[in-house]
């Protein structure tokens, strides 16, 4: 058989067989986008939140640009510019050439700034800052993220004959912007919430939660004044400020914390009562004002794990440093999972008035 026999006789793979695994090359650009979308848009809006309002550091809750070795006001500038880099890849896939070059380097500098994140993490746990319930970070998994996103973009699109239509690759695109913003809450909750930063403190605050009738504490309530009262056992903090208001059952509950933790031994010379804390934002600013008035700067936050996210978000749009510390749940109660959901759209609202300062 001659050259151009051999040449007809051996077939061509098919565009699809080339491109990728079994032909998903284009599975994998169009996930790579909506991540590079959701990404972009949090480290852009960081840097627009920092710009408006000295105390936002909203880009904290994905990169830490304090692990890299630059001028401190040059990491928000850096992940703003890489966030930016990133929404025009998920806006235009980067195809060849320089920019796709440069949105690989952008993949892989997010990648180590995870990693040092990471390092961070093991670091302050040695030292015994932090006691997480979960033994790895939320940046390990970026970081491993990061790293899909440089071996996706590097391997380039997919040819166009093995590409769905354009409907479809958009809808796997807003499908994973979808799946970033609804599970981005709820992993601050499991690694973030669940950490406790306990330490020597000025004064803990203890967030208010449901009364039954005839003034009896729910299970929620009854775990953050535990865990609060646990705090003065301790001789972390020396005070106790219980933030609530009158409920349903007609019952303050800020009174009926107090009245728990004198019931747990704490003096009552040692707790103050707010019982205008209405809610989480209303809590945080009466407190803010009452720090400022007795020049308290070290402040710890008790609540239960899902509420601590928001309630490190209020604090920081008022400028006040806070550590949060979780309620010790003794069983599972079957509000959770409602409870949970429940913060996912509170967690973007405060995060939203985060950035207006």
């Amino acid at each position: 058989m001659d050259a151009v026999g051999a040449s007809e006789a051996t077939p061509r793979p098919a565009a699809s067989e080339t491109t990728g695994v079994r032909g998903l090359g284009w599975l994998w650009t169009s996930i790579v986008r909506g991540l590079s979308l959701f990404v972009g848009l949090f480290l852009v809006a960081g840097l627009v939140g920092s710009l408006r309002h000295d105390g936002s550091q909203e880009s904290l809750w994905l990169f830490d640009a304090g692990a890299v070795p630059a001028p401190a006001f040059l990491g928000p500038v850096l992940l703003a510019l890489a966030g930016l880099v990133l929404l025009a890849h998920g806006v235009r896939p980067a195809a060849d050439g320089r920019r796709r070059t440069l949105t690989v380097a952008v993949f892989a500098a997010l990648a180590l700034v995870a990693l040092l994140n990471v390092l961070t993490f093991y670091r302050v746990w040695g030292a015994g800052d932090i006691d997480p319930r979960v033994p790895f970070p939320l940046s390990l998994f970026l970081a491993a993220l990061m790293a899909g996103c440089v071996c996706a973009t590097a391997r380039g699109p997919a040819a166009p004959a093995a590409r769905p239509r354009a409907l479809v690759r958009g809808a796997v695109i807003v499908l994973t912007l979808a799946a970033c913003v609804f599970f981005f809450p709820l992993a601050q909750i499991v690694f973030f919430g669940t950490t406790d930063y306990r330490r020597p403190a000025d004064v803990a605050v203890v967030f208010g939660a449901q009364v039954h009738r005839g003034g009896v504490p729910s299970s929620t309530l009854t775990w953050r004044v535990d865990t609060a009262c646990e705090l003065y056992r301790e001789g972390l903090v020396d005070r106790l400020l219980m933030s609530g208001a009158v409920g349903d059952s007609g019952y303050d509950e800020a009174v009926v914390m107090r009245d728990m933790a004198i019931d747990r031994g704490v003096p009552p010379d040692a707790i103050e009562v707010d019982s205008h804390g209405v809610n989480t934002e209303a809590t945080v600013a009466n407190t803010v004002r009452l720090f400022a008035a007795q020049g308290i700067d070290r402040v710890l936050a008790v609540s239960n794990a899902y509420h601590l996210p928001r309630i490190k978000l209020a604090y920081r749009r008022q400028g006040q440093e806070v550590f949060t510390v979780p309620a010790e749940e003794t069983r599972r109660i079957k509000e959770t999972p409602r409870l949970w959901l429940r913060e996912v759209p509170g967690f973007w609202v405060y995060y939203l008035r985060g950035l207006t300062g």
